[in-house]
């Protein structure tokens, strides 16, 4: 017979309850309901108090609540930005969002105003200049397009004219040759400040503007677009240059990978940057200069000088921008044409040089 005072093996054996397991092991009498009531209605006094005295602190005291304000404010633009990689604008979108003002029809508004001023852009051409103002009972953004070719280099001053403290997003965009869609490439202030952009591939750059909600701004811009490299040939310009990249050349069998100036024989040569030269005398180049930036000269652009008469530096030699090179001659493949410079630029292969030696961009006088 089972004995009744043993548990059966089909039985289960009853577990106390981690808690009292616990409790029994730090020789401690298991938890009442009461006391645990007790306690949560401590925390929430504690956390009432505490929170009452730093409201009490933020309420009189001026410089505590300024700091807990730009500490806030920092907070979010460290997330919003450094984080999660989102403009300016996108940050008040998500503010709007919040605020439960993104669906509205303001809301609406707002954001469909780039897209609505991106219809009919402002063309700035070579030289503009305009003063504007956003009035706080309008929706709207500003665009301000220009075409660029690789090499050509954008110079834009914007300033606020007011001194309130509401936001002006600006923000240029570029959008490539044949592509709808726009790409943010910079963040731009309005303290005055002269700023430029080196055009890395051919397309359309705009500078986009638009305040946050109930915002009166006042603002001048100026934008100008040229070239960005000095003219190789001293005295010379873009009309002594007489032929272009890209023209054909042996009956068609290469084409011409760089621009021919010419000038005098003799007519000295400048470095376009500063870098390192290395110096070769054969083939169809003749006598010819290599130009590079960059560390030993490494890791940039190559610049190529061909068909000089002579040297006036010798490989290895460090150079500054602007500084004598050679002299123009017709060695090499050029002997039986007029003293000219052949100048290329080779980055990831040959690179039309025009659209780097366009004009330097001058802002226009105010």
């Amino acid at each position: 017979m089972n004995d009744p005072t043993k548990a059966s093996d089909n039985e289960e054996t009853p577990v106390p309850e981690q808690d009292e397991m616990n409790q029994v092991v730090d020789n401690k009498p298991p938890a009442t309901e009461s006391s645990k009531s007790a306690k949560r209605v401590l925390r929430f006094w504690l956390l009432f108090i505490l929170l009452s005295s730093l409201v009490v602190l933020l309420t009189t005291r001026d410089d505590l609540r300024q700091n807990v304000i730009e500490s806030s404010e920092q907070a979010v633009d460290y997330i919003a930005f450094d984080m999660l990689g989102w403009s300016p604008r996108e940050l008040f979108i998500w503010r709007l969002r919040m605020a439960g003002l993104l669906e509205s029809p303001l809301g609406q508004r707002w954001t469909q105003a780039v897209d609505l001023a991106s219809k009919k852009p402002i063309q700035a051409g070579a030289q503009y200049r305009t003063t504007e103002t956003f009035e706080d009972d309008e929706v709207e953004a500003h665009i301000y397009q220009v075409s660029l070719e690789r090499g050509e280099k954008l110079v834009w001053q914007l300033t606020r004219q007011d001194t309130a403290d509401s936001r002006l997003y600006a923000s240029l965009e570029r959008r490539k040759r044949n592509d709808e869609h726009w790409t943010t490439i910079s963040h731009l202030d309005a303290e005055g400040d002269t700023q430029t952009r080196i055009a890395s591939a051919a397309g359309d750059y705009r500078v986009v503007l638009q305040p946050e909600l109930f915002a009166k701004v006042d603002y001048s811009l100026a934008m100008a677009s040229g070239g960005s490299l000095p003219f190789p040939v001293e005295g010379a310009k873009q009309r002594d240059i007489g032929s272009v990249f890209g023209d054909p050349r042996d009956g068609g069998a290469r084409k011409h990978h760089g621009v021919d100036i010419f000038a005098k024989k003799g007519t000295p040569i400048t470095a376009v940057i500063d870098g390192y030269v290395r110096t070769g005398n054969s083939g169809l180049g003749g006598k010819h200069v290599w130009l590079s930036g960059g560390l030993f000269g490494l890791g940039s652009a190559r610049y190529y000088y061909a068909h000089l008469d002579d040297f006036a530096v010798e490989s290895g030699d460090k150079v500054k921008k602007g500084e004598v090179i050679g002299y123009v001659g017709n060695t090499g493949n050029a002997r039986t044409t007029p003293p000219h410079l052949h100048f290329g630029i080779y980055a990831g292969g040959p690179v039309d040089p025009a659209p780097f030696l366009k004009p330097e961009p001058k802002l226009p006088a105010s």
